[in-house]
């Protein structure tokens, strides 16, 4: 386990490093960044999530609870989070960055790579089904409640790499991965052999995209915040997971695969919205370092729990 938890934490801190030093040496400008993800997103997920749907053991799991509970874990989030906003007295953008930070979890970059560490192709199509719910609802309610608190800019969403047009791309690779598991239609054995290797070099060039383009600045100020925040994702949100996976019967990876995602560190996207809505930046990259960072030893205690 300690392996398989070392080469997950070891490619997303690894990888956001060196993203973060490319950044600060502005060898990889917001262009340049903007540009590889396009790249990523455009060709090579596709791939990725194809190649892994194809092979994704389907009969007698109750798959379509997967992404169903990932989206009502990422709104019971709210509820704590609006709470503890309302007590701690927060300004509307401190607001802003907190709900969003509590909606979303990081359960590509480091909940499916994880999967993928412990449980190969089969674990990372079951992790990646479970986000599904991800984009609709980070553009319908996550856009929505960063618009309602924050200050919108001029600069559109639709230019970013995420666009319409990208995520059907992602779409369509998983569609087409289930149409040929569907079909029992035989994948090669070298595919799955390529796809071990471009699941990883998948997450470290989004990781070192992301990572160019982050600021950070220290944490400490906000450390009542941050705390309030893990026991958001480390308490709350696993104990909602395992609630929901109990009530539908869920065994075995699927099982494991949500109780997994559910008690991850929050995602990348809510320091992009902070961006673009002008939320309180500070706050939210404060709560992403300070939830990631303590994922790790938390992640050590929980992972042989679900096991």
């Amino acid at each position: 386990m300690v392996g398989q938890l070392g080469f997950s934490w070891g490619l997303f801190i690894g990888s956001m490093v060196t993203g973060w030093w490319l950044g600060h040496r502005r060898v990889l400008t917001e262009e340049r960044a903007s540009r590889i993800l396009r790249v990523a997103i455009k060709w090579l997920s596709p791939i990725v999530l194809t190649l892994s749907f194809w092979t994704l053991p389907i009969t007698g799991q109750r798959l379509v609870w997967l992404p169903i509970i990932g989206g009502v874990v990422c709104l019971a989030a709210l509820w704590p989070a609006w709470g503890y906003a309302r007590w701690a007295r927060l300004t509307k953008p401190q607001v802003g960055s907190l709900l969003t930070c509590a909606m979303f979890s990081n359960v590509g970059y480091i909940g499916a790579l994880l999967a993928f560490a412990f449980f190969g192709e089969s674990g990372y199509g079951l992790a990646v089904w479970y986000l599904v719910y991800f984009s609709p609802l980070f553009y319908l309610v996550g856009m929505t409640i960063a618009k309602r608190f924050g200050d919108p800019t001029s600069s559109s969403m639709a230019q970013s790499p995420f666009s319409d047009e990208l995520r059907l791309r992602a779409f369509l690779g998983m569609a087409l991965g289930l149409i040929l598991n569907l079909a029992k239609c035989p994948r090669p054995e070298i595919l799955g052999v390529i796809n071990h290797v471009l699941i990883p070099v998948d997450t470290a060039i989004h990781l070192t995209a992301i990572g160019s383009q982050i600021s950070l600045a220290s944490p400490t100020a906000s450390w009542r915040h941050g705390l309030a925040m893990c026991a958001i994702k480390f308490v709350y949100s696993p104990l909602v997971g395992w609630l929901l996976a109990w009530a539908v019967r869920l065994e075995g990876l699927p099982k494991f695969i949500v109780l997994l995602q559910a008690s991850m560190p929050v995602a990348v996207s809510p320091l992009m919205l902070a961006v673009v809505f002008r939320l309180d930046r500070k706050l939210a990259s404060a709560l992403w370092l300070w939830t990631n960072l303590l994922a790790i030893p938390w992640l050590f205690l929980y992972v042989p729990l679900i096991r």
